[in-house]
């Protein structure tokens, strides 16, 4: 249950829990006394029933009963608060057993959250310098939740979720579900494809839609029908992007064109609470119970646990400026092994593990990020690594993001070879670590074999991920890229910019040194001999220009 989908609270039917429990009290003794009353089947009192003089007994007996219980729940009524609403206080009088008055007590009201402006228990108006709580516009316009409703609303989300047996996934859209394109951004390649007059056609199995009032191109990530209809079996699912509004209710009407996995469960960029930063505290549902699916790390920074990161999804050619997209190459990926397939098990496992009835911890205490933690362990278990120069050396192995991930994925790493290793990570075929591991019969793979791993839940071939001869360099560039992780061609020229930045600053320091030199020189012969004036401003002349040179080889690369 969510809050889209229960009654919107009002100030008539939020007068408190106490009287509400009251009353139903009341009513339950009533029925209660009512049944023991006529007394039931095949007992004593139904047994005797013989006559009328019996029949007559019974009504005198039931009438009395049933006055009786009219009177006590009298009394119980009397007990209700009898609450006279003034702003936000009530004010209850407490009675004893005479009905005489003892004490008034006045209470505040808690303001447990806003709509429209307005507290949605007792109507009063929301002070301007009040921004407490937390803004919920992707349900109602202008509703606005306290901390204490917001736990009640999980509390009570948690419980129907349990007993549906269903957790909490939360899924991201760009490279994760989907990948959109601008018109302009299209390349000379996809143009000639005809990739528009595709997305036009009135077909029902087609994945490649046009959002004309964005001038857009928007592409569905093979497998995402399969995908959401079966994971909607396990999670109550919501949209959550960095994308605005606008955007995040079309591509949702493109995934969802029933309404039957999201209804008003989209949240985009205008619902988040702090900036570039996505978080559950806008997710009415418990973090105990919330899966993530994004390709994007570091917009989770306060809920990574939770996070199940995705393998990008690079269809058009605006996405993936270095190498080749999918629509150019007139590929795609496939849905019996793409990346939704793959993540499709991972959920099933994850949520299997969750419920298992073999385990004896309450449903209710279990958490969804130890059973990702766990799950994560088993891809490389067995596992013991060694890096080879995959680090610089300047920094500690254990700090470095791929060693993390290789733990996170339940391998062992250290830092020297023996012969419990398993794996050496490299770069490089001559590095020493990298020979030991082909003299010993050891498997000697790029870093990317552990990324692979991590992306698809699953250790991946040694044999597909091998450590290639590097081409031929000049020693600097060597020394210099040597430890570095190099998992992209993109990666490899930012260090040789900074290798070509580095040479030409130096290069610009040894001519500003001799300029500096000539300089001296020229005021020296100025004070020497008055009659070589004219070469010292000469001379100056070339320093300037010198200079300028100069200026220009240093700032020169760093762009490049």
């Amino acid at each position: 249950m969510s809050l889209a989908e229960s009654p919107s609270p009002s100030p008539s039917s939020s007068s408190g829990s106490e009287d509400f429990a009251a009353l139903l009290d009341s009513e339950l003794e009533l029925a209660s006394a009512a049944d023991s009353a006529s007394g039931f089947p095949g007992g004593p009192s139904s047994a005797s029933l013989t006559g009328d003089d019996d029949d007559d007994e019974e009504e005198e007996e039931d009438d009395d009963v049933e006055v009786e219980a009219l009177e006590e729940n009298g009394t119980k009524r009397r007990r209700v608060e009898e609450q006279h609403q003034d702003g936000a206080t009530s004010v209850r009088p407490d009675n004893d057993t005479a009905g005489s008055s003892k004490n008034v007590h006045v209470e505040v009201c808690p303001h447990p959250g806003y709509f429209g402006g307005l507290c949605f228990r007792c109507g009063k108006p929301q002070a301007e310098e009040d921004v407490s709580g937390v803004a919920f516009g992707y349900i109602h316009k202008g509703l606005r939740l306290g901390a204490s409703e917001i736990d009640r609303l999980r509390g009570a989300d948690l419980k129907n979720l349990l007993r549906e047996r269903k957790l909490v996934l939360i899924l991201d859209l760009d490279h994760t579900l989907i990948n959109s394109t601008k018109f302009q951004d299209m390349s000379p390649a996809e143009k000639e494809l005809g990739i528009r007059t595709a997305a036009s056609k009135d077909d029902p199995n087609r994945s490649i839609f046009t959002l004309h009032s964005m001038q857009m191109l928007t592409k569905l990530r093979p497998f995402v029908r399969k995908f959401l209809k079966e994971a909607s079996n396990m999670f109550e699912m919501y949209i959550y992007t960095m994308g605005d509004k606008a955007y995040a209710i079309e591509i949702a009407k493109l995934l969802d064109p029933g309404n039957i996995y999201f209804s008003s469960k989209v949240i985009s960029n205008s619902d988040c609470t702090q900036r570039h930063q996505k978080g559950l505290d806008v997710v009415l549902g418990a973090e105990s119970v919330a899966v993530i699916l994004d390709d994007t790390e570091y917009v989770w920074q306060k809920h990574k646990e939770n996070l199940i990161l995705m393998e990008r999804y690079h269809y058009f050619a605006s996405s993936c400026s270095q190498f080749r997209s999918l629509s150019e190459l007139m590929q795609d990926e496939r849905e019996s092994d793409g990346a939704l397939a793959t993540i499709l098990d991972v959920l099933k496992r994850i949520h299997a593990i969750y419920f298992d009835s073999a385990v004896e911890t309450n449903l209710s205490s279990r958490d969804v990020r130890q059973v990702i933690k766990m799950v994560r362990k088993e891809v490389l278990q067995g596992c013991k690594l060694v890096f080879s120069r995959v680090f610089p050396n300047t920094t500690r192995p254990q700090d470095q993001m791929i060693w993390k991930m290789a733990e996170q994925l339940g391998a062992i790493c250290c830092a020297d070879m023996d012969a419990t290793v398993t794996h050496v990570v490299a770069l490089d075929l001559r590095t020493d670590k990298a020979r030991w591991a082909v003299e010993n019969k050891k498997f000697l793979v790029h870093p990317r074999w552990i990324e692979a791993a991590n992306f698809r839940w699953k250790r991946q071939p040694e044999e597909n991920f091998p450590v290639v001869p590097r081409k031929e360099r000049s020693k600097d560039e060597e020394n210099a890229a040597a430890g570095l992780k190099e998992t992209s061609k993109a990666e490899e020229n930012a260090v040789a910019g900074q290798m070509e930045t580095s040479k030409a600053e130096e290069n610009a320091a040894a001519e500003q040194k001799e300029n500096d030199t000539a300089e001296d020189n020229a005021v020296a012969d100025k004070k020497e001999n008055d009659t070589a004036e004219d070469n010292a401003v000469a001379d100056q002349k070339e320093n300037d220009t010198a200079e300028d040179n100069a200026v220009a080889t240093a700032t020169g690369p760093v762009d490049s």
